[in-house]
């Protein structure tokens, strides 16, 4: 019993005494995930999750600085670092030179793009397009349809208001289906006849649906476009002047839809190229462009369009031996009431 009790005491004291194992951790700064930090070092949502499990794990982090998500992939390509954090999308031809822990978020791959509110002469084109003209056309030929009919019913039974020449019945039948469908109804005209008032109440109808349509169109037309966008879909990309943070995700899309980029460093120097019209889109992950937008000034939109999902997680080298634990604490901890705690900080409500 005494070899039992001294052979426990001293694994004991050995697991007290006996140093916490270190991992090199690649991070890259990708605010509001990763951020330098003068008090702490490092801060940001990917950073305090990785504090709370390396603290429950008993790990000590040497941070390795770097500038893109390309070199992280490489360190760990090589073994040089164990994990690497950041906002680290995961894809499949990351997934070939190295491993992912389990995801602990989900955004998507978007476009932003420069943005204007546009002034009369905007509205008045819009007013002026073909298409609202084709829909104001073909209410005209309903209204003439709609009081030759009319006009046909009633110009033997009512020839004071709608009798004389054919363009004249024809007139006072069209001036009748406009101002009944208008809601206006002078009064100065009424058909008489039982069919007459049928078609009437019939149009009535009819009239109070077209103009909720006519009026909802117009009202959405003048709303759009009163901020304008020179990118408004996915299909413009290759029409316009694109860019790409280097070694992102977007840099991924673009190179394998063959669409032409220009590349630079972080988002925020995308942002400066968008503002100073050097450029017309940046593809980049949605939730870091709302981050880096929402105190900024107004003149950069975000395409509600989103181009394809991104999950977030930990990067680790292919002979990561701690894999199996990391991914248990991850999930217990992204589970709990505490992790909501920490985006809602970052990111507001979530």
């Amino acid at each position: 019993m005494g070899i039992r009790v001294y052979l426990a005491l001293l694994l004991l004291f050995w697991s007290v005494l006996a140093p916490a194992e270190t991992l090199r951790v690649g991070i890259k700064a990708v605010p509001p995930f990763a951020m330098p930090d003068v008090q702490d070092g490092w801060t940001g949502i990917s950073v305090e999750l990785w504090q709370r499990i390396a603290v429950d794990l008993g790990w000590q982090t040497e941070w390795v600085v770097m500038d893109s998500s390309r070199a992280q992939i490489k360190a760990l390509e090589t073994g040089s670092i164990d994990v690497a954090l950041g906002a680290l999308s995961m894809t499949r031809e990351r997934e070939a030179v190295m491993d992912f822990s389990a995801p602990f978020y989900a955004t998507h791959l978007a476009i932003a793009t420069p943005a204007q509110y546009s002034n009369w002469r905007g509205v008045l084109k819009e007013l002026l397009s073909p298409a609202f003209l084709r829909t104001v056309a073909v209410l005209l030929l309903l209204l003439v349809a709609v009081g030759g009919l009319l006009w046909l019913v009633e110009r033997k039974r009512n020839p004071q208001e709608f009798g004389g020449s054919v363009m004249q019945g024809i007139g006072s039948g069209f001036w009748w289906s406009l101002v009944t469908m208008t809601t206006v109804g002078y009064g100065d005209k009424a058909p008489a006849t039982f069919i007459g008032r049928l078609l009437a109440t019939i149009w009535m109808f009819a009239s109070i649906i077209m103009i909720a349509g006519l009026t909802a169109s117009i009202a959405a037309s003048l709303t759009v476009n009163q901020l304008n966008t020179t990118v408004r879909s996915v299909q413009d990309l290759n029409q316009v002047r694109s860019v790409a943070v280097s070694g992102s995700t977007g840099e991924q899309y673009l190179r394998k839809n063959g669409i032409r980029m220009q590349l630079v460093t972080t988002a925020a120097e995308g942002l400066m190229l968008l503002r100073e019209g050097d450029a017309e889109a940046l593809i980049y992950d949605e939730a870091l462009l709302r981050y880096l937008l929402k105190d900024a000034a107004p003149g950069i939109e975000i395409l509600r369009q989103s181009i394809q999902m991104e999950y977030y997680a930990f990067g680790m080298k292919s002979s990561f031996v701690h894999e199996e634990k990391l991914n248990q604490t991850l999930l217990a901890y992204t589970s709990d009431s505490q992790w909501k705690e920490i985006l809602n900080r970052y990111l507001g409500q979530h």
